[in-house]
């Protein structure tokens, strides 16, 4: 009896390109020099090999490190989470996009105008944005519920008629919240555990909350005259699906690739969620909104090739993150510190020309 051929050996894991990996630490040390960034996280998968990395310090005071299993908030960024949940509620067939607001939340009074969760995920529906001089951005109030947080604004009037004016609202984003309660019988919170978070198994990303914040988040500062500023103390609860979670750059990066695989929702769905919205006089919603995603196009710096990315960028406070998919090119990239500074632009330029360096390796 012939013996059977032993096994062949598993295949070395692939690994990052060592000079890739050399040029984007240089990159970004430099960039946190220049920012005066207390600690940076980075991670970065093309092509099924993924790299993480993380610089710096969690907090100034006790020098603790940064690692890349270190929990940031991720401030706008969040919004890609209520855009996955808003997806899968369409496809299943249990949320109508062009539905009255008022079908999936009856407490929401009537405006005169026909408002619609493709509006609310697209920023078109007229709802206001944060008073700041009322410090709602640097809220400490502790809301028990999605429908408590929608009595902040529910009474106010539309800026303008919906569909007609692209105005960035997080409050927008917390009135879709509550059609994806109303239309999945859940809390909106549970709804993303149970669906997305849970199935991925994305442990470190989760809802920021103040009473008990989450293992490993790092210390919060703003950018000052005199250098980094500890970050006041906020609650996040007005907020949830606008700008409520927190995460790492390492599971951000699993989403991404869970999302290219088809395992969050569907690629039509995904399509869906990221293709451009128009207003009613057919121009184009500015930076390529779509549903909680932006949507465009980036030219490599060193070859010019353009490449298509929907991206989401997010500054908290006292942290700022940035999130990319380039579909087409299976390259997915997360970035997040713990500084606020601005403008949020040159974090994004420095997290896609880490990506670029990927691509042109």
């Amino acid at each position: 009896m012939v013996a059977p051929a032993p096994a062949a050996p598993p295949a070395p894991p692939r690994v990052a390109d060592p000079d890739v990996v050399r040029r984007a630490t240089e990159h970004l040390r430099a960039f946190m020099d220049q920012r005066g960034i207390p600690g940076l996280s980075i991670a970065v998968s093309h092509e099924g090999v993924v790299w993480a990395a993380a610089y710096g310090v969690s907090d100034l005071e006790t020098g603790a490190p940064v690692t890349t299993e270190s929990v940031f908030p991720l401030g706008s960024t969040s919004k890609v989470l209520t855009s996955l949940a808003l997806g899968l509620l369409v496809e299943e067939g249990r949320l109508d996009l062009d539905a009255p607001i008022q079908t999936y939340v009856p407490y929401f009074p009537d405006k005169g105008h026909v408002i619609t969760p493709r509006q609310l995920a697209g920023h078109l529906a007229g709802i206001r944005d944060y008073d700041m001089a009322a410090g709602e951005y640097d809220n400490t109030r502790a809301y028990r519920s999605i429908e408590d947080a929608v009595g902040i604004f529910k009474d106010d009037p539309l800026l303008a008629p919906p569909g007609t004016r692209y105005q960035y609202s997080a409050y927008g984003f917390v009135l879709l919240s509550a059609a994806i309660e109303g239309a999945s019988g859940r809390e909106f919170l549970a709804f993303v555990q149970d669906r997305i978070l849970d199935p991925l198994a994305l442990a470190r990303t989760g809802p920021n909350r103040r009473a008990s914040p989450p293992a490993g988040l790092v210390t919060s500062y703003l950018a000052g005259f005199a250098g980094a500023m500890k970050a006041p103390d906020t609650d996040v609860s007005n907020k949830w699906a606008a700008g409520g979670f927190v995460s790492t750059p390492t599971e951000m990066v699993r989403l991404g690739q869970a999302i290219l695989a088809g395992k969050v929702v569907s690629a039509e769905t995904f399509a869906l969620l990221t293709t451009p919205q128009r207003l009613a006089d057919g121009s184009e919603a500015p930076a390529g909104y779509a549903m909680g995603w932006r949507s465009g196009r980036y030219t490599l710096p060193a070859s010019g090739r353009e490449v298509r990315v929907v991206h989401h960028a997010g500054l908290a406070n006292g942290a700022m993150s940035f999130f990319v998919i380039a579909p087409e090119d299976d390259l997915v990239v997360s970035m997040q510190s713990n500084l606020l500074f601005k403008p949020v632009t040159e974090l994004i330029d420095e997290a896609l020309a880490v990506g670029a360096m990927f691509l042109e390796r």
